[in-house]
């Protein structure tokens, strides 16, 4: 903290018995040099500027003038470079003298100059610390033991709407509840907070870190806190968790609802711009993909995302309906044809009439349903169940199909007529083995939600986890993915998750260095090409998404040499 070596000292000194008189102290004193004399558990400074004192004085030698009077006895001031400069004790006017780390007197220092370079420290720290406040993407608050803020940074201006001039020197408990301020409650308990959820204000959403602030004597003396805004997330949270959809924000909470699909990714970045175009249409829309790459929650984004947003957004899967009962959940039965009631029950698609209707599996819809849909998609008619009065419905229509529809029409398994009424706009969905770039974000995105929904702080995952996460083949897609990282949160009850956490094919899987990748290791330490390291470094990077941890560790190498070497490619 503190550099010795920096340090203005006076050190021309000389140390002399006690026995010294003083006629030979003063003719010291007169060439400039100071004199330290040991006196008991004490030590004596006499100073160039003493000179003249030295005529005052009927004392014959140091000894006698020490014992008539404690005057030249000095204050001694360890200083380190691991310590802050300590107080001068009160009782003293004189210069005091500077021991260093070893033990010994370096030298001494008149009372101006330490004030003057205890001024500088603070400045030089109070600028640190200023420039780390603004530099962090966190809002910074730190106020003192009686609650006045000291330090607000930009973010907390932004983050709360309260600009630093309006509560700099002021309590923080005039702009918000006293009950609910974390910094305030450490100043009390003496105790950190690490990624914590809290809300210090109804619509406001953070994880923060706390931790009082102490002294050298170690009493509190204030409280620092930096608060990660998580509003978005939590909303989001909210919605993922309702029974009956993805639960998307409506469109006041998000001006571009696409940004909730998580990837940066050419692929990814396909169907999204496919997506934004069909969302202001009217056209039914076919989504192909695996398994859990999310079809519905991105036919609910389009929903959401079109004109029919506030009307309902309403799902079947035609995987899980008996097929005995698909009919009646299309398209609804009249009364009296099952059932003794009159009024009989309306389908999913009368039920979202002028909103949107997501038909999942639709490969396994029979045949005979498949007609019946066709002739809803031209004539925007349904005739329910048992009925055969025709209702008006304008409901669209989005279909989500993990199969090959084109062979399954050609085996006769799926009607022509419906397939190509079907197929005016299709979507692809890639796997997420093919986005393997879109990875982290996901990761990042699920490990908050799950630390919220179970009330423990956000973990960090090590090299080796993510790794295994962006090498793994993810058969599940994105579900399985999500899976994971539910299953990693309520494991761990630390700060960083490891490959023990994970399920054990992940960890079957997690990659070690083949014989190619050892060779890899071994040539970017040796002589090679520069074409051949920077191959071998954009190889690693891609193989962990960009994790230089992890890539340096794959490499063989370390992180600083990663970071020279993609420096000195201009790889960054």
């Amino acid at each position: 903290m503190f550099i010795t070596e920096h340090f203005p000292l006076n050190n021309p000194m000389i140390t002399l018995p006690v026995e010294t008189t003083l006629e030979e102290l003063s003719s010291y004193l007169n060439r400039g040099t100071a004199v330290i004399a040991h006196w008991h558990d004490e030590i004596c400074l006499f100073t160039p500027e003493d000179t003249g004192l030295m005529t005052a004085f009927s004392a014959k030698n140091i000894q006698e003038l020490v014992e008539s009077s404690k005057y030249f006895v000095s204050a001694i001031i360890p200083v380190d470079e691991n310590t802050p400069l300590p107080l001068v004790p009160q009782r003293t006017n004189r210069p005091v003298l500077i021991k260093a780390k070893d033990g010994t007197i370096a030298g001494y220092s008149v009372l101006s100059t330490y004030l003057n370079i205890a001024i500088s420290e603070l400045q030089k720290w109070s600028a640190y610390f200023n420039a780390l406040a603004n530099t962090v993407t966190d809002a910074v608050t730190v106020v003192d033991r009686a609650g006045a803020v000291i330090c607000w940074n930009s973010v907390a201006e932004e983050l709360y709407h309260l600009p630093a001039a309006d509560i700099l020197g002021k309590r923080i408990g005039e702009h918000f509840d006293i009950e609910t301020l974390m910094v305030l409650k450490i100043l009390d308990e003496g105790r950190m907070i690490r990624n914590t959820y809290h809300r210090p204000r109804p619509d406001t959403h953070v994880l923060i870190n706390a931790s009082p602030i102490r002294n050298a004597q170690g009493h509190i003396i204030g409280g620092i806190a930096t608060e990660q805004d998580i509003t978005q997330l939590v909303r989001l949270n909210e919605q993922l968790t309702t029974v009956d959809s993805f639960g998307l924000p409506h469109k006041d909470q998000a001006e571009d609802l696409f940004t909730l699909i998580k990837g940066k990714g050419p692929a990814i970045g396909k169907v999204i711009q496919w997506a934004k175009k069909v969302a202001a249409t009217e056209t039914p829309v076919l989504l192909i993909g695996e398994s859990g790459v999310g079809k519905e929650q991105l036919a609910h984004i389009i929903h959401q995302s079109s004109s029919r947003a506030e009307q309902p957004f309403l799902t079947i899967n035609c995987g899980i309906v008996p097929a005995g009962l698909l009919e009646a959940e299309l398209f609804g039965y009249q009364g009296g044809a099952f059932t003794g009631s009159d009024s009989g029950q309306a389908g999913k698609l009368e039920l979202a009439k002028d909103g949107t209707l997501f038909i999942n599996e639709i490969e396994k819809l029979p045949l005979e349903l498949q007609a019946k849909l066709y002739h809803y998609i031209t004539q925007q008619t349904i005739v329910r169940s048992g009925g055969s009065q025709p209702i008006s419905v304008r409901t669209r229509i989005i279909i989500a199909t993990t199969q090959d529809l084109a062979s399954k029409l050609a085996n006769q398994e799926f009607r022509s007529d419906l397939y190509y009424a079907l197929n005016v706009i299709s979507i692809r969905i890639p796997p997420l083995r093919d986005r393997t770039e879109d990875i982290p974000a996901m990761v990042h995105m699920y490990l908050k939600q799950f630390s919220l929904q179970y009330q423990k702080p956000v973990p960090t995952l090590s090299p080796e986890v993510i790794l295994a996460l962006t090498n793994y083949a993810w058969p599940g897609n994105i579900q399985e993915l999500k899976n994971v990282i539910e299953r990693c949160i309520i494991l761990n009850d630390e700060d960083l998750i490891t490959l023990e956490h994970l399920p054990v094919a992940l960890q079957e899987q997690q990659p070690r260095f083949t014989s190619s990748e050892a060779d890899a290791a071994i040539l970017l330490k040796a002589k090679v090409s520069d074409e051949e390291e920077i191959h071998l470094i954009e190889d690693a990077l891609a193989k962990t998404a960009g994790n230089k941890s992890a890539a340096a560790k794959l490499l063989g190498i370390s992180r600083g040499t990663l970071y020279n070497k993609m420096k000195e490619y201009q790889l960054e």
